[in-house]
């Protein structure tokens, strides 16, 4: 998996290269700007064949803009810079400018509001504009000035590539209010976590990865946050002289009269990921609507007391067999919803997938929180579900996801699928974000496929955190591959189940 640097660990890592490995920053910045030119001529040609403009910031990211200025002259384009803003420059930004007015490379200054009729001129007669403004030092708001400068740039025709990371996007969150919006990003040495969290893919574009010769040993045991990728995918291993038995038993909590299609969902993602068997628990009223829904699935009534009532001991008896459970597709949030969670909490002792309602009644019921200490339990929920447990506003999630993750991890001990347009799993030890997925996702249904998958993976094997996150890329694998064909507003939850591991077309 590729690591996910904040902007103090690239800093720390800049700073080893120079005390420890011998590459001062000077040296980090002509790779970093050297390679940066070299990808957009490889890549991006046909971008070049204009004018270029550079925007140039008074710190480090203005000196590579400077460095891919100076490499871009020499291959033969037309390249002017503007130097944004007032104040000095970095050391090493003030002697890459000075070389690229020693070569003739036209410097215009453009420092106030004053100056943005320039802008907007230059920039509208330009083919390609590179963004090398703030790079991963920028955090909080822009001023009006900045603000009217990434309108100009975002309102032009002009393809537009960013240095790192596009101006205005926090690098440590992906959180902005206004940004530089990039057709593709250069990520120097390393992905930042804003380029994946937040609205990092969205203001980004496609990334690529412009090494600088940080020496790899020094991100081995890197504490932080890794990307999962298609790379890492590994779902559990089938053999051809498998049998049903091997791929372990799931079994689902159904749902209330009128939201029984979770729990449908929820049993038609675990089937189609590999589950052995599927058991629907329902409550004994449904048992005529599962028999005639349900085909490769298998139904059973709740066992109940005299008052009508789950029964405990039934209960634990039944749940013994499993090898997965999942509680909270549809699971309602009356008393008897309320008892079927706390007989699962107390007394499943294998894997436990909490989703949905299931999480609803634990922030109505906070005296449930203790159990999700147990090493066996997995929480997936979405920003909402998770507002309401850990007791935040969901809007503070937009500018910060991780930090009231990890509190709330940390408080709990709890194992956490965090769920969005990207997941993030976090267990105290590892911090995992998922790369795939798109909009076609954003649609109710999907959350209750996903823990199916992830309650089928479990009963075949893979551990809490495997299970989550190769489940997450899966989802978001397959919407993307469905997306190609259809596009994202038509593609259904059911159809996202049914195509688990359908090839490309």
């Amino acid at each position: 998996m590729q690591y996910l640097l904040s902007s103090s660990q690239m800093k720390d890592l800049d700073r080893r290269c120079a005390e420890e490995f011998g590459l001062p920053s000077r040296v980090l910045m002509e790779t970093a700007g050297k390679g940066c030119a070299d990808l957009i001529a490889a890549q991006y040609p046909q971008w070049l064949q204009g004018r270029t403009c550079i925007l140039c910031g008074r710190g480090n990211n203005g000196g590579d803009g400077a460095v891919i200025a100076r490499w871009l002259d020499q291959g033969g384009c037309e390249v002017v810079i503007l130097r944004i803003g007032k104040g000095d420059l970095s050391p090493d930004a003030k002697a890459n400018l000075e070389l690229c007015r020693a070569l003739g490379i036209p410097i215009l200054q453009i420092s106030s509001l004053e100056d943005l009729p320039l802008l907007e001129e230059i920039v509208s007669d330009s083919d390609l504009v590179i963004d090398a403004i703030f790079g991963t030092g920028f955090h909080g708001e822009p001023d009006d000035f900045h603000l009217t400068l990434f309108e100009v740039v975002n309102t032009s025709a002009s393809r537009v590539i960013a240095v790192d990371i596009p101006s205005g996007l926090d690098a440590d969150t992906g959180w902005c209010s206004e940004a530089i919006y990039a057709d593709a990003t250069l990520c120097i040495a390393s992905l930042k976590l804003g380029h994946v969290l937040g609205y990092g893919r969205e203001v980004c574009g496609p990334t690529s990865f412009v090494p600088i010769g940080i020496p790899h040993f020094y991100y081995h045991g890197l504490p932080g946050v890794k990307l999962f990728t298609e790379e890492d995918f590994c779902p559990p291993m089938r053999h051809p002289d498998s049998h049903k038995n091997d791929f372990g038993k799931v079994y689902i909590f159904g749902g209330v009269p009128g939201y029984t299609g979770a729990s449908l969902l929820a049993a038609k993602g675990a089937l189609r990921a590999g589950a052995g068997y599927v058991w629907l628990l329902h409550r004994p009223e449904l048992q005529p609507f599962y028999f005639i829904r349900l085909t490769e699935a298998l139904s059973l009534s709740i066992p109940e007391n005299s008052r009508a009532m789950p029964d405990s001991k039934q209960l634990a008896s039944l749940l013994g067999e499993a090898s997965a459970v999942l509680i909270g597709p549809g699971l309602g949030r009356d008393s008897y919803s309320l008892r079927l969670l706390e007989i699962a909490l107390r007394q499943v002792k294998k894997p436990l997938v909490v989703d949905a309602d299931g999480l609803n009644l634990i922030a109505d019921n906070p005296s449930l929180l203790k159990y999700l200490a147990r090493p066996n339990i997995l929480i997936t929920p979405h920003w909402g579900e998770f507002s309401r447990l850990a007791g935040i506003p969901k809007d503070s999630l937009e500018t910060d996801c991780l930090s009231p993750l990890r509190e709330f991890v940390a408080r709990h001990q709890a194992h956490v699928l965090l769920k969005s347009h990207f997941s993030v799993y976090h267990d105290g030890e590892s911090t995992i974000v998922n790369s795939s997925g798109n909009d076609g996702l954003a649609t109710g249904g999907s959350g209750d496929v996903l823990a199916g998958i992830i309650t089928s993976f479990l009963a075949q094997g893979l551990s809490i955190p495997e299970a989550a996150i190769n489940a997450s890329f899966l989802l978001g694998r397959t919407a993307e591959k469905l997306a190609a064909r259809r596009g994202t507003p038509s593609i259904l939850p059911s159809d996202v189940a049914d195509n688990l591991f359908a090839g490309d077309e």
